[in-house]
């Protein structure tokens, strides 16, 4: 066995050859080891302590398990990276399978390695009392402002949670984590014990990583992200650790060659002949590079090693499963009166649906539960776990007293439960020009909602705008606001009016970049549940998102309509979304330290957006018939003698196709008879008309 005197890891995604590896080269725990060691070089010196001490270690088996108070920290931007409760209790499963040699695929160990594999005996708890003496379930949900990207060298997404690391294993889940190599992927870290103290100590792990279920369903990796970086947190290297040298500092693994030599898990494989006895590479270990479905155990002095850790005076795991630390994180219950806590599955439904709600009580054990439901078809419920709905739309509160035979206690929480209509107020057609005033002031069905913090809200402006005076603007400053998330989430739509008809989500964009390396990001969502959830539509990054033929600037303001880019989703029905009763958008915009970012003109229905801008008092343009018969015209009503108009006919990416008329409007009424004009025989066009009062735009069908 030789001391481990470098941790470089290769961070790459290995595809050829079907070697598409899960947990490869993507765990960047030595990674961070080194970034932190370079600045602390004494780290080494405790590690070699640590070392020397477990080598010697030969604790017995312990007959009760090690229990261990966990915190999630879910770190978002109200994205698919704020992932389920279920999600988290997957994960946990999981964990708690592979730690107590419970695991499903226990069996398929090859029975060379018969009788290697350890129950550990460590149980992994979500926290019920929180550092302030608060009951919790040991997840906590923080809307980020820097972003859900953890940047290792950095680390700020940190410092929006963190809880003392003596008395809880804290796992941030974020929804990336930068590598410093390009093409990379990494997909979670861990603090080593010896790191402890000189950095804010836990694992950082990606959303979809977490569990088997919600957004890791497709992962294949079975989970065991979590598991191979717990085990690095309780002090174990990697099975390929300083080669064939063996410097993981486990007797009873087999060395391994290279960081990817068993991500294919080869049934023969046998990379090193430096073992005696020689004995095959054991991919099935979690802290191999190998496939999650191959992985089915930690061995004996595996867990001999982060036994020694959980137990050692000196280490700093040693008060996490403490007779004390497990009553002050509230896994072990008192004999006292229980304090009173819930929390719901969500905060905003549909009429109709059902929700659900989870008992928090903690510190006492609650014998009895009485929940009141004001406004639900189940107004009262004595179970743990009640589900219920309701019926009326309303903003309604609810509370629960628990009891036993200390006591009891109440918690009420007002204006807790949202509850929309199931079909939507709001219908087709509606355009928001921002002419009204700021609709998040709103105080009807049309009100827009911030969902981001006050430090970065999108915002009325009159700078700017493609119709009319105002525009909506995320108001980002060059070389400033990085990784802050503006976001603003629509009322809910009715849709299912439109029959046959192509319903639309379209807005205008105006937006530039400082220059080819700051790119801020749009993304549209969208939700069917009444905002309870949202997935993801659109997504458009700096060129894309930009003004076309963009000239790089500063603090970007747009100060013509060619500056303004039509963007959405033009057929709603063709991602599943056609006849829905219930939509409603949120627009994100994701800050790079480059440019405001400007909308204007948000539609919904089966109009483009942009249309009829001016008011009918002033132009209208009506046209007779459509779709286009022979002897179809339109006519302009004007009441300002004397105007410039200007109309053209333009295609569904908003690029024209043939001018239509140019000139002073001189008489009150002008009739252009589109027989006489060289236009398209079939297809699906709009007609603009600009003017010194602002811009009407309709569609127009030629062909039936």
């Amino acid at each position: 066995m030789t001391r481990i005197n470098k941790y470089i890891v290769v961070l790459f995604i290995l595809i050829s050859s079907g070697c598409f590896n899960i947990l490869g080269a993507q765990c960047a725990t030595d990674t961070y080891y080194e970034q932190v060691s370079a600045k602390n070089p004494e780290i080494r010196l405790l590690e070699d302590q640590f070392n020397k001490e477990a080598q010697i270690n030969t604790l017995g088996n312990r007959a009760s398990l090690y229990t261990i108070p966990v915190v999630f920290h879910i770190i978002h931007t109200n994205g698919p990276e704020n992932i389920s409760r279920e999600q988290i209790l997957d994960q946990l499963r999981v964990l708690n399978n592979d730690f107590n040699l419970l695991n499903g695929n226990r069996n398929k160990l090859r029975s060379v390695f018969s009788g290697l594999a350890a129950d550990c005996q460590i149980n992994f708890t979500l926290a019920k009392i929180d550092p302030n003496g608060n009951c919790t379930d040991g997840i906590k949900r923080i809307y980020s402002p820097l972003g859900n990207e953890m940047d290792m060298s950095k680390e700020e997404i940190k410092n929006l949670s963190y809880w003392n690391y003596k008395k809880y294993l804290n796992i941030w889940v974020v929804g990336s984590i930068a590598s410093l190599t390009p093409g990379s992927s990494i997909l979670g870290y861990a603090v080593f014990p010896w790191l402890s103290g000189l950095t804010k100590d836990g694992i950082v792990l990606r959303s979809d990583r977490v569990g088997t279920i919600g957004t890791a369903a497709t992962s294949n990796d079975s989970g065991r992200v979590l598991t191979h970086e717990v085990g690095h947190w309780l002090g174990l290297y990697h099975t390929f650790q300083d080669g064939c040298a063996n410097g993981d500092l486990i007797e009873d693994t087999p060395p391994v060659e290279s960081t990817f030599t068993n991500s294919n898990c080869p049934s023969n494989g046998n990379s090193c002949s430096t073992d005696v006895p020689n004995l095959p590479d054991l991919w099935e270990d979690y802290m191999d590079y190998s496939k999650g479905s191959c992985q089915t155990l930690f061995t004996k002095n595996q867990k001999t090693r982060m036994h020694f850790f959980l137990t050692s005076s000196t280490s700093p795991r040693v008060s996490l499963s403490s007779a004390s630390n497990l009553v002050a994180t509230g896994i072990t219950v008192s004999s006292v009166t229980p304090l009173a806590e819930f929390s719901s599955n969500t905060q905003t439904i549909c009429t109709g649906q059902p929700i659900y709600f989870y008992d928090l009580s903690c510190k006492g054990k609650p014998t009895a539960w009485s929940w009141t439901f004001n406004g639900a078809s189940q107004p009262s419920s004595s179970l743990q776990n009640p589900v219920v709905s309701y019926q009326t739309a309303g903003i309604y509160p609810v509370s629960l007293t628990v009891e036993n035979a200390k006591g009891s206690n109440t918690v009420s929480k007002t204006n807790y439960i949202t509850v929309i209509n199931a079909i939507a107020d709001n219908k087709p057609n509606y355009e928001q020009g921002f002419e009204d005033g700021d609709p998040t002031s709103f105080t009807g069905n049309n009100k827009f909602v911030h969902s981001s913090p006050v430090s970065s809200r999108f915002e009325m402006t009159s700078n700017g705008s493609f119709t009319g005076s105002n525009s909506f603007k995320a108001p980002i400053i060059t070389n400033q606001d990085l990784g802050k998330c503006y976001s603003f989430t629509m009322p809910s739509f009715d849709i299912s009016n439109l029959g046959a008809s192509i319903p639309r989500f379209t807005f205008y964009v105006s937006y530039a970049q400082p220059n080819a390396d700051l790119a801020e990001e749009l993304r549209v969502f969208v939700s069917t549940d009444c905002g309870a959830s949202f997935k993801q539509i659109l997504s458009r990054l700096g060129a894309s998102l930009a003004y076309p033929n963009q000239v790089y600037v500063n603090n970007f303001v747009p100060t013509k309509s060619s500056q303004w880019r039509l963007m959405g989703i033009s057929s709603l029905s063709s991602i599943g979304l056609g006849l829905n009763s219930n939509l409603t958008f949120r627009i994100d915009v994701v800050s790079a330290g480059g440019n405001p970012v400007y909308l204007d003109n948000i539609n919904v229905g089966m109009f483009f957006a942009g249309l009829n801008s001016i008011g009918s008092q002033t132009i209208r343009m009506d046209i007779n018939s459509n779709p286009v018969e022979k002897n179809s015209q339109i006519n302009v009503v004007s009441r300002k003698p004397g105007e410039f108009v200007r109309i053209e006919l333009l295609d569904v990416q908003g690029r024209k196709v043939a001018g239509i008329f140019s000139g002073i409007l001189s008489n009150p009424t002008t009739t252009i008879f589109l027989s006489d004009l060289n236009l398209p025989a079939f297809g699906l066009y709009s007609l603009r008309l600009y003017s010194e009062s602002g811009l009407i735009q309709k569609p127009i069908i030629f062909g039936k």
